[in-house]
């Protein structure tokens, strides 16, 4: 019975596991999510200076931009090497930001303060057009990024050509940027990351245009 005992214990060695394991597709997507939580960790890390912000995101949508391109760029690396490189470009970018948040508070703060009909209407008209103004800036890093040296002129010639071409890009960049801020405003705790995220959204906007602009080979 000894005997028998050990041979089970030896045939129980050599059967498979039948944990938990994941797929190679979900393995990648956790790897993804993974590493957009790292590219969101350190766009707050070099964004604290405050005037390194708006460089500190175009680290950012360079990094997800070369992950769209099969390319997998160092995080710290790049992430110094861009905000040295576009310190001042990301300072006006960031300077765009803030004034477009600034007048969209401000005109929506005078017309909820006046209270003339349909002024709720009006005050969500203006925080869409605020949110779009917004997005189209975003749009232009993620555009210079995935061009691959674009100046800023041609990033915002990219950008209102994407949005011209298709539609649904800017609003598609607002959502992801209102989903964003709700995750924020619900636990503000995920503001440590969330800029990871949002970056790889907008850049893979940018990516679907791209390959829908680019004719596919057939055979002859």
């Amino acid at each position: 019975m000894t005997r028998m005992a050990l041979q089970g214990s030896q045939d129980a060695r050599h059967r498979p596991r039948t944990g938990w394991a994941l797929s190679p597709e979900r393995g990648e997507q956790v790897r993804t999510a993974a590493e957009t939580m790292a590219v969101g960790a350190l766009f707050l890390l070099f964004s604290l200076p405050v005037v390194t912000a708006g460089a500190a995101w175009c680290a950012a949508a360079e990094v997800v931009a070369g992950w769209h391109r099969k390319r997998e760029l160092p995080l710290w690396r790049t992430f110094t090497t861009v905000v040295r490189r576009d310190l001042a470009a990301g300072l006006a970018m960031e300077g765009v930001l803030l004034a477009v948040a600034a007048l969209t508070w401000f005109e929506v703060h005078v017309v909820l303060g006046a209270r003339m009909p349909g002024y709720a209407l009006e005050a969500a008209a203006l925080v869409l057009l605020g949110g779009l103004l917004a997005g189209f800036v975003l749009l232009a890093a993620a555009c210079r990024a995935d061009g691959g040296g674009l100046s800023w002129r041609e990033a915002v010639r990219a950008a209102a050509d994407h949005a011209r071409s298709m539609p649904s890009t800017l609003p598609l960049v607002v959502t992801a940027m209102a989903f964003t801020a709700a995750l924020v405003a619900i636990v503000p705790a995920f503001a440590g990351f969330m800029a990871g995220p949002l970056a790889f959204a907008v850049s893979a906007v940018v990516a679907r245009n791209r390959k829908a602009d680019t004719p596919e080979d057939t055979d002859a």
